[in-house]
Protein backbone atom coordinates (compact mmCIF):
# COMPACT_ATOMS: atom_id res chain seq x y z
CA UNK A 1 0.00 0.00 0.00
CA UNK A 2 3.00 2.35 0.72
CA UNK A 3 4.55 2.03 -2.97
CA UNK A 4 0.86 2.76 -4.28
CA UNK A 5 -0.21 5.58 -2.22
CA UNK A 6 3.51 6.88 -3.44
CA UNK A 7 3.45 6.39 -6.59
CA UNK A 8 -0.20 8.47 -6.55
CA UNK A 9 1.62 11.49 -4.89
CA UNK A 10 4.41 11.12 -7.69
CA UNK A 11 1.65 11.27 -10.19
CA UNK A 12 -0.15 14.32 -8.57
CA UNK A 13 3.03 16.24 -7.89
CA UNK A 14 4.59 15.49 -11.70
CA UNK A 15 0.85 16.77 -13.00
CA UNK A 16 1.46 20.10 -10.82
CA UNK A 17 4.81 20.56 -12.69
CA UNK A 18 7.38 18.84 -9.82
CA UNK A 19 10.12 16.69 -11.21
CA UNK A 20 10.72 13.65 -9.91
CA UNK A 21 14.41 12.55 -8.85
CA UNK A 22 16.03 9.50 -8.43
CA UNK A 23 18.17 10.27 -5.41
CA UNK A 24 18.13 12.83 -2.51
CA UNK A 25 21.15 14.59 -3.56
CA UNK A 26 18.98 16.00 -6.20
CA UNK A 27 15.85 16.32 -4.76
CA UNK A 28 14.59 19.55 -3.26
CA UNK A 29 12.23 17.86 -1.18
CA UNK A 30 12.12 14.49 0.85
CA UNK A 31 8.46 13.01 1.04
CA UNK A 32 8.38 10.16 3.71
CA UNK A 33 5.29 8.17 2.70
CA UNK A 34 5.04 6.06 6.41
CA UNK A 35 3.78 3.23 8.26
CA UNK A 36 2.70 2.75 11.62
CA UNK A 37 1.79 -0.98 11.93
CA UNK A 38 4.80 -1.18 14.32
CA UNK A 39 6.43 1.67 16.62
CA UNK A 40 9.69 0.61 15.33
CA UNK A 41 8.60 2.28 11.82
CA UNK A 42 7.97 5.16 13.13
CA UNK A 43 10.79 5.51 14.73
CA UNK A 44 12.77 4.94 11.62
CA UNK A 45 11.22 7.91 10.50
CA UNK A 46 12.19 10.62 13.36
CA UNK A 47 15.84 8.49 13.13
CA UNK A 48 15.59 9.62 9.19
CA UNK A 49 14.96 13.15 9.39
CA UNK A 50 18.10 13.75 11.48
CA UNK A 51 19.85 12.81 8.18
CA UNK A 52 18.64 15.18 6.00
CA UNK A 53 20.23 18.13 4.77
CA UNK A 54 18.70 22.04 6.26
CA UNK A 55 18.67 23.39 2.56
CA UNK A 56 16.19 20.62 1.57
CA UNK A 57 12.58 20.62 2.51
CA UNK A 58 10.48 17.64 4.09
CA UNK A 59 7.08 16.46 4.07
CA UNK A 60 5.32 13.45 6.01
CA UNK A 61 2.55 11.58 4.82
CA UNK A 62 0.75 8.24 5.81
CA UNK A 63 -0.21 6.18 8.83
CA UNK A 64 2.07 8.02 11.30
CA UNK A 65 0.53 11.25 10.26
CA UNK A 66 -2.90 10.14 10.18
CA UNK A 67 -3.05 7.77 13.52
CA UNK A 68 -2.06 11.27 15.20
CA UNK A 69 -4.79 13.16 14.60
CA UNK A 70 -6.21 11.20 17.58
CA UNK A 71 -3.62 13.72 19.85
CA UNK A 72 -4.33 16.79 17.62
CA UNK A 73 -5.62 19.98 19.59
CA UNK A 74 -8.64 19.61 16.91
CA UNK A 75 -9.49 16.53 18.91
CA UNK A 76 -8.63 16.92 22.28
CA UNK A 77 -7.78 19.04 25.10
CA UNK A 78 -3.89 20.46 25.10
CA UNK A 79 -1.36 21.05 22.81
CA UNK A 80 0.30 23.90 21.87
CA UNK A 81 -3.23 24.83 20.90
CA UNK A 82 -4.52 24.44 24.50
CA UNK A 83 -8.35 23.74 25.35
CA UNK A 84 -10.78 21.34 27.43
CA UNK A 85 -12.97 20.08 24.31
CA UNK A 86 -12.91 18.27 21.51
CA UNK A 87 -14.17 19.63 18.60
CA UNK A 88 -16.56 18.10 15.55
CA UNK A 89 -13.73 17.33 13.65
CA UNK A 90 -12.72 14.13 16.10
CA UNK A 91 -16.19 12.68 14.36
CA UNK A 92 -14.70 12.90 10.72
CA UNK A 93 -10.96 12.40 11.48
CA UNK A 94 -9.89 10.05 8.87
CA UNK A 95 -13.31 7.96 9.01
CA UNK A 96 -14.62 10.20 6.23
CA UNK A 97 -11.88 9.35 3.87
CA UNK A 98 -11.97 11.70 0.55
CA UNK A 99 -13.28 14.89 1.10
CA UNK A 100 -16.61 15.21 -1.82
CA UNK A 101 -15.67 18.98 -2.49
CA UNK A 102 -14.11 20.61 -5.48
CA UNK A 103 -12.65 23.84 -3.43
CA UNK A 104 -11.87 22.97 0.19
CA UNK A 105 -10.52 25.02 2.88
CA UNK A 106 -6.87 24.12 4.23
CA UNK A 107 -6.76 24.06 7.70
CA UNK A 108 -3.35 24.14 9.71
CA UNK A 109 -0.86 26.29 8.02
CA UNK A 110 -0.13 28.32 11.39
CA UNK A 111 -0.50 27.25 15.33
CA UNK A 112 -2.38 30.54 15.62
CA UNK A 113 -5.21 29.88 13.10
CA UNK A 114 -5.83 26.55 14.81
CA UNK A 115 -6.00 28.82 18.72
CA UNK A 116 -8.60 31.15 16.76
CA UNK A 117 -10.30 27.72 15.55
CA UNK A 118 -10.53 26.48 19.05
CA UNK A 119 -12.16 29.74 20.00
CA UNK A 120 -15.06 29.04 17.83
CA UNK A 121 -18.27 26.99 18.65
CA UNK A 122 -19.68 24.71 16.42
CA UNK A 123 -17.11 25.01 13.80
CA UNK A 124 -17.84 23.25 10.51
CA UNK A 125 -15.39 21.40 8.93
CA UNK A 126 -17.33 19.26 6.72
CA UNK A 127 -15.17 20.78 3.99
CA UNK A 128 -11.97 20.99 4.83
CA UNK A 129 -8.72 19.52 4.70
CA UNK A 130 -5.85 19.45 7.44
CA UNK A 131 -1.93 19.94 7.05
CA UNK A 132 0.53 20.54 9.67
CA UNK A 133 -0.50 22.53 13.06
CA UNK A 134 -4.22 20.79 12.94
CA UNK A 135 -1.56 17.10 13.89
CA UNK A 136 -0.66 18.79 17.46
CA UNK A 137 1.37 17.94 19.15
CA UNK A 138 3.72 15.78 16.44
CA UNK A 139 3.94 18.15 13.84
CA UNK A 140 4.88 21.05 16.47
CA UNK A 141 7.23 19.13 18.55
CA UNK A 142 9.55 17.87 15.04
CA UNK A 143 9.29 21.38 13.55
CA UNK A 144 10.75 22.62 16.56
CA UNK A 145 13.64 20.22 15.80
CA UNK A 146 13.28 20.16 12.24
CA UNK A 147 12.39 23.37 10.81
CA UNK A 148 12.96 22.59 7.51
CA UNK A 149 9.65 20.25 7.87
CA UNK A 150 7.33 21.70 5.56
CA UNK A 151 4.37 19.88 5.33
CA UNK A 152 2.03 17.11 6.80
CA UNK A 153 -0.77 15.98 5.06
CA UNK A 154 -3.33 12.65 4.58
CA UNK A 155 -3.10 9.95 2.26
CA UNK A 156 -6.70 10.59 1.25
CA UNK A 157 -5.91 14.18 0.93
CA UNK A 158 -3.32 13.78 -2.12
CA UNK A 159 -5.49 14.84 -4.57
CA UNK A 160 -5.47 18.49 -2.67
CA UNK A 161 -1.67 18.65 -2.63
CA UNK A 162 -2.32 21.90 -5.32
CA UNK A 163 -4.32 23.29 -3.07
CA UNK A 164 -2.34 23.18 -0.44
CA UNK A 165 1.00 23.93 -1.85
CA UNK A 166 -0.39 27.55 -3.01
CA UNK A 167 -1.63 27.80 0.88
CA UNK A 168 2.23 27.10 1.86
CA UNK A 169 2.83 29.79 -0.93
CA UNK A 170 4.30 28.10 -4.10
CA UNK A 171 3.69 29.94 -6.95
CA UNK A 172 2.67 28.97 -10.50
CA UNK A 173 1.21 25.54 -9.12
CA UNK A 174 -0.45 23.76 -12.49
CA UNK A 175 -3.48 21.60 -11.29
CA UNK A 176 -4.65 18.60 -13.41
CA UNK A 177 -8.69 18.23 -12.82
CA UNK A 178 -8.78 14.95 -13.69
CA UNK A 179 -6.17 14.13 -10.91
CA UNK A 180 -8.18 16.13 -8.68
CA UNK A 181 -10.10 15.43 -5.72
CA UNK A 182 -10.56 11.60 -4.70
CA UNK A 183 -7.79 9.73 -3.92
CA UNK A 184 -9.02 6.22 -5.44
CA UNK A 185 -9.47 8.54 -8.63
CA UNK A 186 -5.56 9.25 -9.15
CA UNK A 187 -4.41 6.92 -11.40
CA UNK A 188 -0.10 7.15 -11.44
CA UNK A 189 0.74 6.81 -15.90
CA UNK A 190 4.23 6.00 -15.02
CA UNK A 191 6.35 4.10 -12.00
CA UNK A 192 3.30 2.60 -10.75
CA UNK A 193 4.38 0.79 -8.06
CA UNK A 194 7.59 3.68 -6.83
CA UNK A 195 9.86 0.42 -6.50
CA UNK A 196 12.14 -1.80 -8.26
CA UNK A 197 9.54 -3.60 -9.66
CA UNK A 198 8.68 -1.45 -12.61
CA UNK A 199 6.30 -3.91 -14.24
CA UNK A 200 4.15 -4.18 -10.83
CA UNK A 201 1.51 -1.94 -10.13
CA UNK A 202 0.05 -2.02 -7.39
CA UNK A 203 -3.99 -1.00 -7.36
CA UNK A 204 -6.00 -0.67 -4.22
CA UNK A 205 -9.75 -1.51 -4.46
CA UNK A 206 -10.33 -0.65 -0.48
CA UNK A 207 -9.10 1.13 2.06
CA UNK A 208 -9.22 1.21 5.49
CA UNK A 209 -10.53 -1.60 7.94
CA UNK A 210 -13.90 -2.42 10.23
CA UNK A 211 -12.34 -5.34 11.96
CA UNK A 212 -10.76 -3.41 15.08
CA UNK A 213 -8.55 -6.24 15.61
CA UNK A 214 -7.68 -5.67 19.34
CA UNK A 215 -3.64 -5.31 18.60
CA UNK A 216 -4.44 -3.31 15.08
CA UNK A 217 -3.69 0.40 14.83
CA UNK A 218 -4.57 0.41 10.87
CA UNK A 219 -8.55 1.64 11.46
CA UNK A 220 -7.22 4.67 13.22
CA UNK A 221 -4.89 5.16 10.69
CA UNK A 222 -7.01 4.53 7.65
CA UNK A 223 -10.20 5.34 8.44
CA UNK A 224 -13.10 2.65 8.43
CA UNK A 225 -13.50 0.41 5.37
CA UNK A 226 -14.19 1.77 1.98
CA UNK A 227 -14.93 -0.40 -1.54
CA UNK A 228 -13.80 1.23 -4.59
CA UNK A 229 -16.07 0.87 -7.52
CA UNK A 230 -16.08 -2.26 -9.77
CA UNK A 231 -15.62 -0.65 -12.95
CA UNK A 232 -12.89 2.14 -11.55
CA UNK A 233 -10.18 -0.46 -10.54
CA UNK A 234 -10.45 -2.70 -13.69
CA UNK A 235 -10.18 0.62 -15.84
CA UNK A 236 -7.15 1.45 -13.92
CA UNK A 237 -5.61 -1.86 -14.74
CA UNK A 238 -6.50 -1.60 -18.08
CA UNK A 239 -4.34 1.78 -17.74
CA UNK A 240 -1.56 0.08 -16.59
CA UNK A 241 -1.43 -2.61 -18.98
CA UNK A 242 -1.33 -0.19 -21.85
CA UNK A 243 1.74 1.17 -20.16
CA UNK A 244 3.53 -2.37 -20.51
CA UNK A 245 2.69 -3.38 -16.79
CA UNK A 246 2.79 -7.10 -16.30
CA UNK A 247 2.02 -7.90 -12.92
CA UNK A 248 -1.18 -6.18 -10.92
CA UNK A 249 -1.23 -6.82 -7.23
CA UNK A 250 -4.64 -5.82 -5.20
CA UNK A 251 -4.71 -4.42 -2.19
CA UNK A 252 -6.88 -3.81 0.28
CA UNK A 253 -6.62 -4.67 4.30
CA UNK A 254 -8.90 -7.28 3.89
CA UNK A 255 -8.97 -7.56 -0.01
CA UNK A 256 -11.46 -10.40 -0.87
CA UNK A 257 -13.97 -8.59 1.40
CA UNK A 258 -14.74 -5.93 -1.22
CA UNK A 259 -18.43 -7.25 -2.58
CA UNK A 260 -17.56 -7.35 -6.28
CA UNK A 261 -13.99 -9.56 -5.14
CA UNK A 262 -14.39 -12.18 -7.67
CA UNK A 263 -15.94 -10.40 -10.76
CA UNK A 264 -13.04 -7.49 -10.77
CA UNK A 265 -10.75 -10.90 -10.54
CA UNK A 266 -12.34 -12.86 -13.57
CA UNK A 267 -12.25 -9.43 -15.86
CA UNK A 268 -8.97 -8.33 -14.65
CA UNK A 269 -7.99 -11.33 -15.83
CA UNK A 270 -9.39 -11.34 -19.28
CA UNK A 271 -7.24 -8.26 -20.18
CA UNK A 272 -4.53 -8.24 -22.54
CA UNK A 273 -0.99 -7.69 -21.58
CA UNK A 274 -1.57 -9.35 -17.72
CA UNK A 275 1.01 -12.40 -16.97
CA UNK A 276 0.34 -12.07 -13.53
CA UNK A 277 -2.11 -11.31 -11.18
CA UNK A 278 -1.75 -10.89 -7.56
CA UNK A 279 -3.80 -9.83 -4.27
CA UNK A 280 -3.41 -8.90 -0.88
CA UNK A 281 -4.05 -9.83 2.69
CA UNK A 282 -7.52 -12.07 2.06
CA UNK A 283 -9.21 -12.79 5.20
CA UNK A 284 -9.98 -16.48 5.99
CA UNK A 285 -13.20 -16.20 6.78
CA UNK A 286 -14.10 -14.35 3.45
CA UNK A 287 -12.98 -17.08 1.25
CA UNK A 288 -15.65 -18.85 -1.12
CA UNK A 289 -15.09 -22.03 -2.99
CA UNK A 290 -15.40 -19.93 -6.52
CA UNK A 291 -12.54 -18.08 -5.51
CA UNK A 292 -10.48 -20.84 -4.45
CA UNK A 293 -11.63 -22.70 -7.70
CA UNK A 294 -10.04 -19.63 -9.60
CA UNK A 295 -6.42 -20.57 -8.27
CA UNK A 296 -7.00 -23.95 -9.63
CA UNK A 297 -8.00 -23.23 -12.93
CA UNK A 298 -6.76 -19.93 -13.98
CA UNK A 299 -2.88 -19.68 -14.64
CA UNK A 300 -2.68 -16.10 -14.89
CA UNK A 301 -3.50 -16.03 -10.70
CA UNK A 302 -0.58 -16.54 -9.17
CA UNK A 303 -0.56 -19.68 -7.01
CA UNK A 304 0.33 -18.12 -3.83
CA UNK A 305 -1.97 -17.38 -1.04
CA UNK A 306 -0.52 -14.76 1.62
CA UNK A 307 -3.37 -15.22 4.67
CA UNK A 308 -2.86 -13.72 8.22
CA UNK A 309 -3.42 -16.29 10.51
CA UNK A 310 -1.95 -14.47 13.44
CA UNK A 311 -1.94 -17.58 15.90
CA UNK A 312 -3.21 -21.36 16.07
CA UNK A 313 -4.87 -21.04 19.39
CA UNK A 314 -8.48 -20.48 19.47
CA UNK A 315 -8.68 -18.63 22.59
CA UNK A 316 -5.95 -15.91 21.68
CA UNK A 317 -7.60 -15.94 18.58
CA UNK A 318 -10.81 -14.63 20.26
CA UNK A 319 -8.92 -12.05 22.85
CA UNK A 320 -7.05 -10.48 19.30
CA UNK A 321 -11.09 -10.40 17.62
CA UNK A 322 -10.18 -11.91 14.85
CA UNK A 323 -13.73 -13.87 14.22
CA UNK A 324 -12.40 -17.25 13.47
CA UNK A 325 -11.12 -20.41 15.53
CA UNK A 326 -7.89 -22.05 15.11
CA UNK A 327 -10.05 -25.54 13.67
CA UNK A 328 -10.97 -23.19 10.93
CA UNK A 329 -7.57 -21.95 10.06
CA UNK A 330 -6.97 -26.23 9.87
CA UNK A 331 -10.00 -26.61 7.94
CA UNK A 332 -8.66 -23.74 5.09
CA UNK A 333 -5.56 -25.00 4.78
CA UNK A 334 -6.83 -28.40 3.83
CA UNK A 335 -8.71 -26.31 1.32
CA UNK A 336 -5.99 -24.65 -0.31
CA UNK A 337 -4.11 -28.38 -0.37
CA UNK A 338 -7.10 -30.54 -1.69
CA UNK A 339 -6.68 -27.86 -5.14
CA UNK A 340 -5.05 -29.88 -7.87
CA UNK A 341 -3.20 -27.24 -8.32
CA UNK A 342 -0.16 -26.54 -6.23
CA UNK A 343 -0.50 -23.22 -3.85
CA UNK A 344 2.23 -21.95 -2.05
CA UNK A 345 1.05 -20.43 1.44
CA UNK A 346 2.63 -17.84 3.46
CA UNK A 347 1.23 -16.56 6.66
CA UNK A 348 1.85 -13.47 9.44
CA UNK A 349 2.08 -14.81 13.30
CA UNK A 350 1.88 -12.61 16.02
CA UNK A 351 4.47 -13.55 18.81
CA UNK A 352 3.57 -13.45 22.32
CA UNK A 353 0.33 -11.78 22.28
CA UNK A 354 -0.39 -10.52 26.05
CA UNK A 355 -0.92 -13.27 28.38
CA UNK A 356 -0.56 -16.05 25.73
CA UNK A 357 0.76 -19.15 27.69
CA UNK A 358 3.61 -21.67 26.73
CA UNK A 359 0.57 -24.23 25.80
CA UNK A 360 -0.59 -21.49 23.13
CA UNK A 361 2.73 -20.73 21.87
CA UNK A 362 3.02 -24.03 21.10
CA UNK A 363 -0.96 -24.12 19.24
CA UNK A 364 0.45 -21.89 17.22
CA UNK A 365 4.10 -23.75 16.58
CA UNK A 366 1.50 -26.68 15.78
CA UNK A 367 -0.53 -24.99 13.21
CA UNK A 368 3.17 -23.62 10.98
CA UNK A 369 3.88 -27.22 11.09
CA UNK A 370 0.58 -28.33 9.93
CA UNK A 371 0.22 -25.80 7.18
CA UNK A 372 4.27 -26.50 5.85
CA UNK A 373 4.09 -23.01 5.16
CA UNK A 374 6.96 -21.21 2.98
CA UNK A 375 7.36 -17.86 4.97
CA UNK A 376 6.06 -16.60 8.23
CA UNK A 377 5.74 -13.29 8.94
CA UNK A 378 6.61 -13.04 12.56
CA UNK A 379 5.78 -10.15 14.62
CA UNK A 380 6.91 -9.88 18.05
CA UNK A 381 3.45 -8.13 19.85
CA UNK A 382 4.36 -4.09 21.39
CA UNK A 383 1.67 -1.89 22.32
CA UNK A 384 0.11 0.44 19.64
CA UNK A 385 -1.15 3.48 21.49
CA UNK A 386 -4.89 3.63 20.84
CA UNK A 387 -5.81 0.67 19.89
CA UNK A 388 -7.93 -1.65 22.58
CA UNK A 389 -4.78 -4.17 23.45
CA UNK A 390 -3.21 -1.14 24.54
CA UNK A 391 -6.10 0.06 26.56
CA UNK A 392 -7.21 -3.12 28.11
CA UNK A 393 -4.49 -5.94 28.22
CA UNK A 394 -0.76 -5.81 29.94
CA UNK A 395 2.02 -6.72 27.85
CA UNK A 396 2.84 -8.47 30.21
CA UNK A 397 5.76 -11.12 28.44
CA UNK A 398 9.14 -10.06 29.01
CA UNK A 399 11.30 -9.12 25.33
CA UNK A 400 13.81 -12.39 25.89
CA UNK A 401 11.26 -14.45 26.26
CA UNK A 402 9.36 -13.63 23.01
CA UNK A 403 12.63 -13.29 21.28
CA UNK A 404 13.19 -17.21 22.44
CA UNK A 405 9.81 -17.93 21.34
CA UNK A 406 10.81 -16.11 17.49
CA UNK A 407 13.89 -18.38 17.19
CA UNK A 408 12.18 -21.26 18.60
CA UNK A 409 9.97 -20.86 15.75
CA UNK A 410 12.31 -19.75 13.19
CA UNK A 411 14.24 -22.87 13.75
CA UNK A 412 10.98 -24.45 12.72
CA UNK A 413 9.89 -22.24 9.63
CA UNK A 414 13.78 -22.95 8.06
CA UNK A 415 13.33 -26.62 8.37
CA UNK A 416 9.90 -26.34 6.82
CA UNK A 417 11.25 -24.15 4.10
CA UNK A 418 14.11 -26.24 2.85
CA UNK A 419 12.06 -29.40 2.58
CA UNK A 420 9.28 -27.25 0.40
CA UNK A 421 12.45 -26.06 -1.56
CA UNK A 422 13.57 -29.22 -2.02
CA UNK A 423 10.23 -30.52 -4.07
CA UNK A 424 10.79 -27.86 -6.40
CA UNK A 425 14.18 -29.18 -7.60
CA UNK A 426 14.13 -29.57 -11.45
CA UNK A 427 10.86 -27.75 -11.47
CA UNK A 428 10.24 -25.48 -14.81
CA UNK A 429 8.75 -21.93 -13.48
CA UNK A 430 8.88 -18.80 -14.18
CA UNK A 431 10.47 -15.84 -12.51
CA UNK A 432 10.28 -12.28 -12.63
CA UNK A 433 13.74 -10.10 -12.20
CA UNK A 434 14.46 -7.64 -10.33
CA UNK A 435 18.35 -7.25 -9.88
CA UNK A 436 20.81 -8.23 -12.72
CA UNK A 437 24.60 -7.62 -10.74
CA UNK A 438 27.34 -6.20 -12.19
CA UNK A 439 28.32 -10.36 -13.18
CA UNK A 440 24.62 -10.74 -14.82
CA UNK A 441 23.50 -12.87 -11.75
CA UNK A 442 19.74 -12.72 -12.03
CA UNK A 443 17.68 -11.94 -8.53
CA UNK A 444 13.64 -12.03 -8.91
CA UNK A 445 10.96 -14.10 -7.49
CA UNK A 446 9.03 -16.77 -9.09
CA UNK A 447 5.10 -16.87 -9.20
CA UNK A 448 4.87 -18.67 -6.11
CA UNK A 449 6.35 -16.14 -4.17
CA UNK A 450 9.74 -17.90 -3.44
CA UNK A 451 13.16 -15.56 -4.06
CA UNK A 452 15.45 -17.28 -6.47
CA UNK A 453 18.73 -16.54 -7.48
CA UNK A 454 20.04 -17.43 -11.19
CA UNK A 455 23.80 -17.63 -11.84
CA UNK A 456 24.13 -16.27 -15.52
CA UNK A 457 27.90 -17.33 -16.45
CA UNK A 458 28.57 -20.76 -17.77
CA UNK A 459 31.46 -22.02 -17.00
CA UNK A 460 31.70 -23.82 -19.98
CA UNK A 461 35.50 -25.08 -21.05
CA UNK A 462 35.20 -24.17 -24.67
CA UNK A 463 33.28 -21.02 -24.12
CA UNK A 464 35.41 -17.94 -24.18
CA UNK A 465 35.60 -15.27 -21.41
CA UNK A 466 33.53 -13.06 -24.03
CA UNK A 467 31.31 -15.35 -24.91
CA UNK A 468 29.11 -16.59 -22.07
CA UNK A 469 26.23 -14.05 -23.04
CA UNK A 470 25.29 -14.98 -26.57
CA UNK A 471 22.78 -12.80 -28.75
CA UNK A 472 19.24 -13.43 -27.39
CA UNK A 473 19.80 -13.56 -23.56
CA UNK A 474 19.76 -9.93 -23.03
CA UNK A 475 17.54 -10.07 -20.11
CA UNK A 476 16.10 -7.18 -18.71
CA UNK A 477 15.39 -6.02 -15.05
CA UNK A 478 11.06 -6.99 -15.03
CA UNK A 479 11.70 -9.45 -17.86
CA UNK A 480 9.41 -12.35 -16.73
CA UNK A 481 11.22 -15.85 -17.91
CA UNK A 482 10.80 -19.45 -17.55
CA UNK A 483 14.06 -20.91 -15.48
CA UNK A 484 14.48 -24.93 -14.52
CA UNK A 485 15.08 -25.23 -10.39
CA UNK A 486 18.80 -26.36 -9.89
CA UNK A 487 19.08 -26.04 -6.08
CA UNK A 488 17.06 -25.80 -3.50
CA UNK A 489 17.88 -23.58 0.10
CA UNK A 490 16.03 -22.57 3.07
CA UNK A 491 13.60 -19.42 1.75
CA UNK A 492 15.71 -19.07 -1.52
CA UNK A 493 15.51 -21.55 -5.13
CA UNK A 494 18.50 -21.55 -7.29
CA UNK A 495 18.28 -21.96 -10.91
CA UNK A 496 19.15 -21.41 -14.48
CA UNK A 497 17.01 -20.04 -17.21
CA UNK A 498 15.97 -22.83 -19.77
CA UNK A 499 18.20 -21.38 -22.62
CA UNK A 500 21.11 -21.92 -20.75
CA UNK A 501 19.64 -25.55 -18.65
CA UNK A 502 19.32 -26.75 -22.40
CA UNK A 503 23.14 -25.91 -23.36
CA UNK A 504 24.28 -27.45 -19.75
CA UNK A 505 22.23 -30.50 -20.83
CA UNK A 506 23.63 -30.68 -24.26
CA UNK A 507 27.64 -30.33 -22.97
CA UNK A 508 26.86 -32.30 -20.44
CA UNK A 509 25.92 -35.47 -22.71
CA UNK A 510 29.00 -34.46 -24.89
Amino acid sequence: MNYSDSARIRAVLTNCGFLYSETEEEADIIIFDTCSIKQKAEDKITGRLKEIPKDKRIWITGCMVQHNFRLSPLTKGGGEAGGSKPLSAFKRGNFIGSIKTVNPKVIGKTNEEIKELKSKKNADFSSSIFINHAYNPLFFELNKTYPHLELFFRIDDTGFLPLMLQTLGYENIKINTELFNEYEKIIPNEGASMNTHNKTAYIPISTGCNQFCAYCIVPFARGLERHFPAEQIINEAKQHLKNWVKEISLLGQIVNKHPDFVHILKEILKLEGLEWLRYTSPYPTYYSEELLQLHETEEKLCPHIHIPFQSGSTSVLKKMFRGYTAEQCYQFIDKIRALKREISITTDMIIWFPDETEEEFEKSLQLVEYGKFDMVYMGIYSNRPGTFADKKYTDNIPYEVKHQRRTKMNELLKNISTENNQKELWTKIKMMINKIDKDGNLYGYTTNMKQVNVPLRLHSPWLEEDEWKPEGANFQPWDIIPIIITEAQKFKLIGETIYYFSIWNLSSKK
